[in-house]
């Protein structure tokens, strides 16, 4: 099944915040809406979900494949720097865990 990252980004608004089959099948879509929410005005409960859920379940899964883009945003863009505080190591390799918290702001 496609996965589109406006449907999954709206659906995340709209309460379904998991986009777990898509984080396995479709990581494009995932990472496409995970910085489409990223740049929305979202609640704190709706920024430690997104970093939680999505964010860090893509990086545990396909985290050496988009590591490069997530320290390219983290540089450019404070708010996604702070999204990444609220990332736990998950399954991340040493390598992508050591990149992950050098590229973000302080742990939440």
């Amino acid at each position: 099944m496609a996965h589109d990252p406006h449907a999954l980004a709206t659906a995340f608004l709209d309460g379904d915040v998991t986009m777990y089959p898509a984080c396995i099948d479709e990581p494009e879509a995932v990472w496409q809406a995970i910085i489409r929410l990223s740049r929305e005005a979202l609640t704190d409960q709706q920024t430690a979900t997104l970093a939680a859920g999505p964010l860090e379940e893509l990086l545990a899964r396909h985290g050496s494949a988009y590591i490069e883009r997530v320290e390219t945003e983290a540089r450019q863009r404070p708010k996604f720097r702070h999204l990444l505080g609220g990332v736990w190591r998950n399954a991340m390799s040493d390598a992508v865990w050591e990149r992950v918290t050098r590229a973000r702001g302080p742990a939440w």
